[in-house]
C-alpha cells in the first residue's frame, strides 16, 4: 500500500508543476501584453480631441476671430483670437484640458473677456483643425511659439497664463522659461506621472511613460504670482495634488483657493471669476 501512494504522488506531482509553470506563463504573457498594450496607445488615453474646426461665432463670442500660428515644424495651429478692448487690461494666454476643444470653453472665454481683457487660445496638434498629433514636447513647443507671435501683439507684462488641467502643465513649463505677468492654475495636478501611478499601480509608469508633465519640477522656477483654484469635488485631479503643488512653488508667491461642492474644472462664474479679477487688481 505504502509503494502504491508513493507511485501515486510521483505521477501527480509532474503534472502539478506544469500545471503551475502553465499558469506563471499564462499571468507573465498577460501581464506583458496589458503592459505593452498601454504603453503603445498611452496618447489614446492623455488626449481625447475634438478634430473639428468650430468658429467662436458660432458659439457667441462677439468679436472674437479665427488665428493660424505655423508651429516651429510649420505644423498649422488654429484658434479663437479676442483681441483686449482696453489697453490697460490683461490678456489671457489660455492652455484647455485634454478632452473636446475651444467650443466647450466658449462661455469661460467670454467670462474673462467681459471687462475688456482679451483671450488667446490655440487648439493643441490634433484639436479643433490643428494639424499634427499631441505630445508632451510638441505642446511644450508651440505654446513657446504662441507666446512669441502674442508678446508681439501685446507686451509681455499684460500677459496672464491660464492653464486648465492637462493645460496646467503646458501653462507651468512656460511660465518657468519666460517673464509674464502671472500664472493662473485651475484644477492643477503634482504630475501626470503621479495621477498615472495612483490610476496603474501595476505598471512601472516611471520607465514607460512618455508624457510625464512634471509640474512638481517646475512650479518653484517660476518667478510670477500664481494663483491657484480648485473644486472639493474634484473626482479626476485629487484637491489634495494642489495643496500639494502650492507648497512646492516660491513661499509667498502662491494663492490657492478651494471651492466647495465644485467638481474638476469649476466654472468660472461660481466663485473663481471674481476671485481672479481681485488676484489681478493684487499683482498689477
Amino acid at each position: 500500500m505504502t509503494e502504491q501512494l508513493l507511485n501515486a504522488r510521483s505521477a501527480t506531482a509532474p503534472l502539478w508543476r506544469r500545471s503551475l509553470r502553465l499558469l506563471i506563463w499564462v499571468s507573465v504573457g498577460a501581464y506583458l501584453g496589458a503592459a505593452g498594450y498601454m504603453t503603445t496607445f498611452q496618447r489614446s488615453f492623455l488626449y481625447h480631441p475634438a478634430p473639428e474646426w468650430q468658429a467662436p461665432g458660432d458659439h457667441g463670442l462677439a468679436g472674437a476671430e479665427r488665428i493660424e500660428i505655423p508651429a516651429a515644424d510649420e505644423t498649422r495651429l488654429v484658434g479663437w483670437w479676442l483681441p483686449p478692448r482696453q489697453d490697460d487690461k490683461p490678456v489671457f494666454l489660455y492652455f484647455q484640458g485634454n478632452a473636446n476643444g475651444l467650443a466647450r470653453r466658449a462661455g469661460r472665454f467670454g467670462l474673462l473677456a467681459q471687462d475688456g481683457s482679451g483671450v488667446l487660445a490655440l487648439s493643441y496638434r490634433g484639436y479643433g483643425g490643428s494639424g499634427g498629433a499631441p505630445s508632451e514636447a510638441a505642446l511644450h513647443a508651440d505654446a513657446r511659439t504662441i507666446l512669441a507671435e502674442l508678446s508681439r501683439r501685446v507686451a509681455p507684462t499684460r500677459i496672464v497664463i491660464f492653464g486648465e488641467s492637462l493645460g496646467t502643465g503646458v501653462a507651468l513649463r512656460l511660465a518657468a522659461e519666460a517673464q509674464v505677468r502671472g500664472v493662473i492654475l485651475d484644477s492643477p495636478y503634482l504630475s501626470v506621472m503621479e495621477r498615472a501611478r495612483a490610476s496603474y499601480p501595476w505598471l512601472p509608469v516611471s520607465l514607460l511613460l512618455a508624457d510625464q508633465f512634471r509640474s512638481d519640477q517646475l512650479i518653484r522656477q517660476v518667478d510670477e504670482p500664481i494663483f491657484i483654484f480648485h473644486g472639493s469635488e474634484d473626482r479626476v485631479i485629487p484637491v489634495e495634488d494642489s495643496a500639494k503643488l502650492a507648497a512646492l512653488g516660491k513661499p509667498g508667491q502662491i494663492t490657492r483657493k478651494v471651492y466647495p461642492g465644485e467638481p474638476h474644472v469649476v466654472p468660472l462664474d461660481r466663485g473663481p471669476m471674481p476671485d481672479i479679477l481681485g488676484w489681478l487688481v493684487a499683482n498689477p
